[in-house]
């Protein structure tokens, strides 16, 4: 780039110096929506935020090294120009990009958090539905009506309740076993004899 300005301005120098009749050079400058810089003498069709530059001639020609020498540098000192401006508005183009990026980033973080959100209260909206349609669950004691006298009389009292004896505090007692039972031989049958008979003796056998 800089040996096709450089090869600009010494044709730019030297029809200028075949004519002899202009002071200055007028050359414009214009910045395209890539950002880059761009320099011509024709003034471009495409843009209106043009500006122009007034470009001092050189001196008369002198064939001596020392002219050569200033002109050179001249030139390469409006090349250098030339490049800063260039990287300057390069520079600036990449700051806006990364802003407008940092913006758009910042705005969809932004709709995800709402989208978010939206969603948490839709899902609190349909549970509160729900819990609605089912009766209320209380906690023991559980809610009585209100007091009304009863329709019929009262019963009686129940019996009091005692609890179960519980060892080793309370021992319940075994029944009593039942006695032994006594083997013996039974009596013989009771006869009376008859009234008005003598009983009669069993004879006993005596040996002579």
């Amino acid at each position: 780039m800089n040996h096709k300005i450089l090869f600009f301005m010494i044709i730019t120098l030297a029809s200028l110096t075949l004519s002899g009749i202009a002071d200055a050079q007028e050359v414009y400058k214009w910045t395209d929506a890539s950002g880059q810089v761009h320099y011509s003498q024709k003034k471009p069709e495409t843009t209106d935020q043009v500006q122009t530059l007034d470009i001092p001639l050189p001196p008369p020609a002198d064939p001596s090294s020392a002219d050569v020498d200033a002109e050179v540098a001249r030139l390469n000192a409006l090349s250098e120009q030339m490049a800063r401006e260039r990287e300057e508005a390069e520079k600036a183009r990449q700051e806006q990009a990364i802003r407008d990026l940092e913006q758009k980033n910042k705005a969809l973080e932004n709709e995800l958090l709402k989208q978010r959100l939206e969603q948490q209260q839709s899902k609190e909206d349909d549970r509160d539905s729900s819990s609605s349609s089912y009766p209320p669950v209380y906690s023991y004691p559980f809610p009585y009506p209100p007091y009304y006298p009863p329709s019929y009389p009262p019963g009686p009292p129940r019996p009091p309740y005692h609890r179960p004896c519980q060892p080793p505090a309370c021992q319940q007692l075994m029944p009593p076993s039942k006695p032994a039972s006594v083997l013996a031989k039974p009596n013989p049958p009771f006869r009376p004899p008859p009234a008005g008979l003598a009983p009669t003796t069993q004879g006993v056998f005596r040996g002579r």
